[in-house]
């Protein structure tokens, strides 16, 4: 394979990376429970959203033994709006592993971090090389598509062009400073050879591109092959204790969102077996994505008399057998989920309507 990214690019790609690299929080020194938490967070997340979760995560929980002995309830909050997450879980187990099986001490190696359960090949090369300085490149879709750019290449989302993306970024990442190099080719390719409208003026690695002498910057890479959507239609079940003003939430146990604490969720032909409840439907809908799904979320309000629900009800829901009312002040807090807070958002609109509030009484 041609060696385009020579010695005098490389020193190029870190002298703008000191010189330009955007001041995130767990640059600032180096900490591996930093490094693990955040390159996590980031997987599939804008950086916009992972800011502030990130600084609001390390504060609560501080260290890998904290992450280790937090309750669930404590997880699922501290990651809301983070989406997919079973990170979150794997976090806890990865801590739990750390804490239990290795005393507290933080795998030493990128062949050790491999061990540690839900830390994949890209975390893994991350920490090793930005906290053990380890010779191992980090793969992930900017460098990706800077490497296709670097060789002119278009093959890249099949398991050859990723192994040709490996071997090129073996042979070229410097012994000296692996972590910076793995940081800057991914920070160029988030800041300056971006997906549309690429710096190229201001690039530092133009010189070495063989898009840019070839002028194909624009079809390397192609776009990568896209999962087909799902439309799906969910309705969100909200239990509701008029005299007192509560919600009734759980855990749920399985489907979308399983181990995560909000409201009852079914499908549309499951809702006939809640007829004996006389479940009103909102009028309103929000929209919600989960991984391939593109959801349609409607809302059912069941008004109750008193707190009790059927157990057996419950755990036809694919609920946790416990479910606990919530003052309705109290609700958000303890909500996991993005699409939880939009349906309960949805359902503050429309229990402030007299009509809806009189439908919901000729439902009793």
């Amino acid at each position: 394979m041609k060696k385009v990214l020579k010695a005098r690019g490389i020193r190029q790609l870190l002298t703008w990376y000191d010189r330009d690299r955007r001041p995130l929080p767990w640059r600032q020194q180096v900490n591996i429970y930093h490094t693990w938490i955040c390159e996590v967070m980031s997987q599939q997340t804008t950086l916009a959203v992972v800011l502030p979760k990130f600084a609001q995560f390390v504060q609560q929980l501080p260290t890998v033994d904290d992450l280790a002995n937090c309750d669930e309830e404590t997880l699922h909050r501290l990651w809301a709006g983070l989406g997919y997450y079973a990170r979150a879980r794997n976090l806890k187990k990865g801590a739990e592993f750390i804490v239990n099986r290795l005393n507290g001490r933080f795998p030493q190696s990128y062949r050790e971090w491999l061990q540690i359960p839900g830390c994949g090949d890209y975390t893994a090369a991350a920490i090793a090389s930005i906290c053990l300085n380890e010779k191992v490149p980090c793969i992930d879709g900017n460098v990706i598509r800077v490497v296709s750019r670097l060789l002119a290449l278009q093959d890249v989302w099949n398991t050859a062009g990723r192994s040709r993306i490996q071997d090129y970024l073996t042979q070229v990442i410097p012994s000296d400073r692996p972590g910076d190099f793995n940081q800057a080719m991914m920070e160029l390719g988030a800041t300056i050879c971006r997906k549309t409208k690429p710096r190229c003026d201001i690039c530092p690695l133009q010189m070495q591109c063989l898009a840019y002498a070839h002028n194909c910057i624009e079809i390397c890479p192609p776009k990568k092959p896209r999962r087909v959507l799902v439309d799906t239609e969910l309705f969100v079940l909200i239990f509701w204790h008029r005299q007192t003003d509560t919600l009734a939430i759980g855990e749920r146990t399985d489907g979308f969102l399983a181990k995560t604490i909000g409201f009852p969720l079914t499908l549309a032909h499951q809702l006939s077996k809640l007829d004996r409840w006389q479940p009103l439907q909102l009028p309103g809908k929000f929209t919600h994505a989960i991984a391939h799904h593109r959801i349609t979320g409607r809302i059912c309000v069941i008004q109750l008399n008193s707190n009790d629900i059927d157990i057996s009800m419950g755990q036809h829901l694919a609920l946790s057998k416990t479910l606990h009312w919530m003052n309705r002040l109290d609700l958000s807090a303890k909500l996991s989920t993005a699409l939880d807070r939009k349906a309960f958002q949805l359902f503050q609109n429309y229990t402030y309507s007299d009509s809806i509030c009189e439908q919901l009484a000729l439902n009793l």
